[in-house]
């Protein structure tokens, strides 16, 4: 009986994965699936050649995209693994983290490089894990040289993860324009991704697929109701799941 139900439960969700309507929602709600076509559509309009620093660039996701610029990797190269959830592979799972080839190693908010000197900045999902995000502006600021860009994604909210480098769960459009613009910037792009509906359609998948068929079979009609809820400034505002910013240093 127990044989029955293990593969009774396993084809469920071999179904589940492949059928498209549900594909089509599990996709729209990856942050990873947005905040990809946000950088290298930002990246590719970065004139050629450019001096472009990736600032926390960890595994260097984004290098591929920057084959027509002159690209520099920066990471503190310190982490390992997640030390109190550490479930996620992409989080280094049991065989620690990979970073891609660094070419400063060195802490984000004091990278050993002459002033002014980058024509980008490229800083994707890293605030939360450093202590000093706002001196990590000011930084930015000092490298880059007038009129440069800086290409910069950050959660509003998130779990917790690369802990023990966890120190944020997430900043608001507000903490974006007042520290930018108060550190020589303008904000050109100030855009909010997903909202509270689909917050907590996530979640109810994230808690179904991780425990029995009962609980995929109790939350699916909450997970489908939230998913097709459409987007109000109030849910925007209410709750969103993360920023993508353009900005460029004025002075």
């Amino acid at each position: 009986m127990a044989t029955v139900v293990r593969r009774t439960r396993g084809l469920l969700e071999i179904f589940l994965r492949s059928f498209p309507p549900l594909k089509k929602i599990t996709r729209s709600l990856n942050n990873q699936n947005k905040r990809d076509e946000f950088v290298e559509k930002q990246l590719s309009q970065v004139a050629s050649g450019s001096l472009v620093l990736d600032a926390g660039c960890g595994s260097q996701r984004y290098r591929g995209n920057c084959k027509h610029l002159q690209y520099r990797g920066q990471d503190f190269g310190a982490y390992s693994y997640d030390e109190k959830v550490g479930f996620a592979d992409y989080a280094g799972g049991s065989n620690g983290y990979e970073y891609g080839e660094l070419d400063y190693i060195s802490d984000i908010w004091k990278i050993p490089e002459a002033s002014e000197y980058f024509d980008a900045i490229l800083c994707t999902e890293v605030f939360e894990h450093i202590p000093y995000p706002i001196e990590t502006v000011k930084e930015f600021t000092r490298l880059l040289k007038k009129g440069g860009v800086l290409i910069l994604t950050a959660p509003s909210n998130c779990l917790r993860h690369f802990d023990p480098y966890f120190f944020y769960a997430g900043f608001s459009d507000r903490w974006h324009m007042k520290i930018l613009t108060e550190n020589g910037f303008s904000v050109d792009v100030l855009e909010p991704v997903g909202d509270y509906y689909g917050w907590l359609a996530l979640e109810l998948g994230r808690m179904a697929m991780s425990h029995s068929l009962v609980s995929k079979l109790i939350l699916a009609p909450a997970f489908f109701y939230l998913s097709s809820k459409k987007k109000t400034a109030r849910s925007i505002n209410t709750l969103c799941m993360e920023y993508h910013v353009v900005a460029r240093k004025v002075n």
